[in-house]
């Protein structure tokens, strides 16, 4: 490698170090086996949830009360505390008995109750929080989901969240679905004693994280000033990762309007965001790491969105992102309107997001995502899917996937070492050039442009395989850590979870620049592979500080990295050094055997003399 070939893998280092670095300064390291530590850090988090709640339930009053709108034609009004009268209409229902439905399938365990007619609690099935238990989507001190928000013609703001319905269930009454069954729960708040009501009518299937509920207005003139509701979604789905920082990272609230998709990504306490679109809207959507919450018009789209977005922090520099989402539904018929949706509530599976049809899946967003959707989307996710179809260990998948890419890339990495091969023979007529034109820096380079193009040498060659690989890097680090396949994934050994880092050592410090304090085995096998590598072609002493310096940065740098990551790139390394091995022995023996020639023929030349 000459200065340019240097100065070409320097740049992408910094590009890839910088990029790592911005995405991973508060990567979530994998819980410590010790169970002190574990109860120390459950403990932590409940501390640090107990001292921001005051401040989020403050703030929240305003996402849910005062932030949510409805719209009155070209008037724009700000919804009242709840805690407010709601006035003669619906005053009356401030009160009333809190019976819960429990309703039970394959995929959760859902309760519903009367008190805002709305979901109250839904557990996950198959899924747990990091530290074992139910994942639980809901949080259980803020109020049911799913509730409706209008104007009344008393002049008062709606929220039916604090409003009681009626039903005809038992109280705690419980359905286990099976097979093909299905199940309907019956809301319905009667506004008057002339026809005057509001009915929601949920549905459940079994086999399926999606559900449908139906929206009756009956005589809504009598009721609705404005002829227009909200369907919303108030909060955001209760965190499940180790570390909320790292699962915050994922969190965004979405809405796709025609062929556009509306992405919320609030990233400051002090900035916080809200989209209020009118037009058609086939979807609105909130997520977090792993787990995600759709609400879907069925029939006709809905008429807008409505989007607001809050940062809180955290103690231990943790933090949350808060979305409340909602459609817009203009009434159509103030006799008997009927608005059917349908609600996804589980996880971001890339499989079952798209088996729906309906562009779920674009939710699944990654860094750089212009460039890295395609190579996720259409060639890594249905490869390592397809894999596991035959392979159930998710790090043999992996190490399978390593072993493809590195076939891939070897006509590219041949040329590497081709290119490398024939710029050092040329090295002494490099010296020379510099020597000669050591005073004239332009003249110099334009010689030595010259000498590659006559030697057709491209001085960059020797960096092309690294640049093929920077997309596949990128696409695979949001792969590994946003996939839900992966999540808690067991490989062997100490590698307990694919999706976060693989750690081997709890360090007594924090190392600086890198603020990492425990060491990653995968990520130091990395590590120990690039400077066997980088010790294998480099030979130029002038070139040695590479070796080392190249080797250190990106092991620390990569310990904050998914698991899974750590395990392609070690694994890619490693088939690396074999092949390069390989070429090399081959190369000496060729160049013997070519030697040997050689020398045969001049023997026979000699004879031939005499």
């Amino acid at each position: 490698m000459d200065r340019n070939s240097i100065i070409g893998f320097v740049l992408i280092g910094v590009i890839l170090l910088g990029w790592l670095y911005f995405q991973n300064k508060n990567a979530p390291p994998p819980p410590p086996e010790d169970k002190k530590t574990t109860e120390q850090q459950i403990n932590k988090d409940s501390l640090n949830r107990v001292q921001s709640e005051q401040q989020k339930q403050q703030q929240q009053s305003t996402t849910i009360d005062t932030i949510k709108k409805v719209v009155n034609g070209d008037t724009v009004k700000t919804l009242q505390p709840v805690s407010e009268k709601y006035g003669s209409l619906f005053g009356k229902f401030e009160k009333g008995e809190d019976k819960v439905v429990i309703v039970e399938t394959d995929k959760y365990y859902a309760e519903f109750s009367t008190k805002g007619g709305a979901l109250i609690k839904y557990e996950v099935k198959g899924f747990k929080t990091w530290d074992g238990f139910p994942v639980q989507l809901l949080y259980l001190n803020k109020g049911g989901e799913l509730n409706l928000l209008f104007n009344s013609t008393e002049g008062k703001l709606i929220n039916t969240k604090e409003l009681y319905f009626n039903s005809a269930y038992q109280p705690w009454e419980r359905k286990t679905l099976s097979g093909t069954e299905e199940f309907k729960v019956v809301y319905e708040m009667p506004v008057d004693s002339n026809g005057a009501k509001i009915t929601k009518t949920f549905t459940f299937r079994n086999d399926t994280y999606m559900f449908d509920v139906e929206i009756g207005l009956d005589n809504s003139s009598k009721f609705i000033s404005n002829y227009e509701y909200q369907l919303a979604w108030e909060n955001s789905l209760k965190l499940t990762e180790y570390r909320s920082d790292g699962e915050g990272s994922h969190a965004q609230a979405f809405a796709e309007m025609g062929d556009e998709l509306e992405v919320l990504d609030v990233t400051d306490k002090d900035e916080p965001l809200k989209s209020d679109l009118n037009g058609q809207t086939s979807w609105v959507s909130s997520r977090i790491k792993y787990f995600t919450v759709f609400l879907i018009p069925d029939g006709r789209k809905a008429d807008g969105s409505y989007i607001t977005g809050n940062y809180y922090e955290l103690p231990h520099k943790g933090h949350e992102k808060d979305y409340s989402i909602a459609l817009k539904m203009a009434v159509k018929n103030e006799k008997q309107e009927r608005n059917k949706f349908k609600i996804y509530l589980g996880p971001v599976d890339y499989e079952i997001l798209k088996s729906y049809n309906m562009n779920l899946q674009s939710t699944m967003r990654f860094s750089l995502d212009f460039l890295v959707r395609p190579i996720a989307q259409y060639a890594i996710l249905p490869f390592f899917l397809f894999l596991h179809k035959f392979i159930s260990n998710w790090g043999i998948v992996i190490i399978i996937f390593s072993i493809v890419m590195k076939i891939v890339l070897t006509p590219f990495t041949r040329y590497q070492m081709k290119s490398m091969k024939k710029m050092g023979e040329l090295q002494p007529k490099m010296n020379a050039l510099k020597e000669k034109y050591k005073d004239d820096p332009q003249k110099q380079q334009q010689m030595l442009m010259k000498m590659y193009k006559e030697e057709k040498i491209n001085p960059a060659g020797g960096c092309l395989p690294m640049l093929l690989q920077l997309p596949i890097l990128y696409a695979l680090f949001g792969v590994f850590s946003s996939t839900i396949e992966l999540r808690q994934a067991y490989f062997g050994l100490w590698i307990h979870d694919l999706a976060v880092p693989d750690v081997i050592l709890q360090l007594p410090f924090t190392i600086p620049l890198f603020g990492v304090d425990y060491l990653s085995g995968l990520a130091l096998l990395m590590g120990v592979t690039m400077f066997i590598q980088q010790k294998m072609t480099v030979k130029d002493p002038k070139q040695m500080a590479m070796v080392y310096i190249m080797p250190i940065m990106l092991t620390f740098l990569f310990t904050t990295l998914p698991a899974g990551l750590n395990l392609y790139y070690f694994m890619f390394n490693l088939l690396s050094i074999i092949e390069q091995y390989y070429i090399t022995k081959k190369g000496k023996k060729e160049g013997e055997e070519e030697a040997v020639v050689v020398q045969q023929k001049a023997v026979l030349k000699n004879k031939g003399k005499k």
